[in-house]
């Protein structure tokens, strides 16, 4: 009887070691990969350098950045936009007419998540030619406030993660307009990028992708900026906006960066985790054959000079969210290396203007935190 007994303890002992073991191994899990304080110190930890969050590489400070921003930038600002549109739209111009081939109005369609009771969607559908197609989402505030923001998702999650940015945009009366990149929210990516014959042999390709074969498009940034412009038109054509800004996440904050260059009805433009000039780039952050770094629209601005472009004029803002311990892309603190550059020189511009950089240290991940929703939220308010 007693060996029973002392067996029946001992197994208890065992399983309550095991339990003990499997408790602390959970409390570890969710500390180091769902609690935002811990993952800091965690991320921080695990760098393979001080560069990555902590300091800046004293081979990024060796660029004079004052001398990559050209004079003509303030001093003739639509001249370098017209040049930019036309890098991007060729000869034509900017595309007036494009406008959506079909429209859902009213739709229950649940691809942007969970939002607002009371909100209304239409999905705009557009025919972008290459057999490329995109479909924007104009949803409608509750309680509108007769002002839209544009948001541009990028790649990776879907565009429903983002669903609590949405709705605290909508909840504070703005109207949003959802666009997802190409290839990205059941959209192509992958087309054949010469169906009219038009290229050199040496840049045909079967089958490319619109993101990272851009050498193998004519003219790819249109098919990038066409479904922002021709959604816009729309809406603004059917409610009557009295303000239009935009935001984007990811490779969406780069195409909000751009699209706040070229069109200057973009008031306030919030480019998130997406923006860093080529030249510091790091990892996976350097796309050679994207928007980024596309040739001809770095030969007629670079990075800084359309950061200047966006961020300057009458009613004008541009504020750049970085996340400091973004275990993906874009994270540390080399905006420091331009902050002050492009602030001097947006300050230059007659029409006034004002260029911001906010580092969100709440956080370890490639996202849109609650911290940088309400800082935008602020940012946005004007007028009401």
């Amino acid at each position: 009887m007693k060996t029973i007994l002392q067996s029946k303890k001992f197994w208890r002992r065992v399983l309550l070691t095991v339990l003990s073991f499997a408790i602390l191994a959970g409390i570890v899990e969710i500390a180091i990969h769902h609690y935002d304080p811990t993952r800091v110190v965690y991320r921080r930890l695990k760098a393979p350098d001080s560069y990555l969050y902590e300091s800046i590489d004293p081979e990024l400070r060796k660029t004079n950045v004052a001398s990559l921003i050209r004079p003509e930038v303030i001093d003739n600002p639509e001249g370098t936009r017209s040049r930019l549109i036309k890098v991007i739209w060729g000869d034509d111009g900017y595309p007036d007419t494009v406008a959506p081939t079909k429209v859902e109005t009213d739709t229950q369609d649940m691809f942007l998540g969970d939002l607002p009771d009371g909100t209304k969607l239409s999905k705009l559908i557009f025919d972008l030619g290459l057999g490329l197609s995109s479909w924007p989402y104009l949803a409608r505030s509750p309680n509108p406030q007769n002002r839209l923001v544009i948001y541009h998702h990028g790649f990776g999650d879907p565009i429903d993660r983002m669903s609590d940015f949405l709705s605290a945009l909508l909840a504070d009366g703005y109207d949003v307009l959802a666009i997802n990149a190409l290839g990205h929210g059941g959209t192509l990516a992958f087309v054949d990028s010469d169906q009219d014959g038009v290229l050199p042999a040496a840049r045909r390709s079967r089958k490319s992708n619109i993101f990272h074969q851009m050498s193998h498009f004519e003219r790819p940034l249109k098919y990038h900026l066409d479904p922002i412009v021709g959604a816009l038109a729309y809406a603004r054509r059917n409610h009557g906006y009295k303000s239009v800004d935009m935001a984007g996440f990811s490779m969406g904050g780069f195409l909000t960066m751009l699209s706040a260059a070229v069109i200057p009805d973009i008031e306030r433009s919030y480019p998130i985790a997406g923006v860093y000039p080529n030249f510091m780039r790091r990892g996976q952050e350097i796309l050679p054959d994207s928007p980024p770094s596309y040739p001809p629209l770095m030969t007629v601005a670079n990075h800084l000079e359309m950061f200047v472009l966006g961020a300057s004029g009458a009613k004008r803002a541009q504020v750049q969210v970085f996340n400091r311990y973004d275990r993906c892309c874009f994270n540390g603190i080399r905006s420091d290396l331009y902050k002050s550059e492009v602030q001097n020189t947006v300050s230059k511009n007659r029409n006034g203007g004002r260029f911001e950089v906010l580092i969100d240290e709440s956080h370890a991940d490639h996202r849109i935190s609650d911290f940088t929703t309400q800082a935008i939220l602020q940012d946005l308010r004007r007028d009401r």
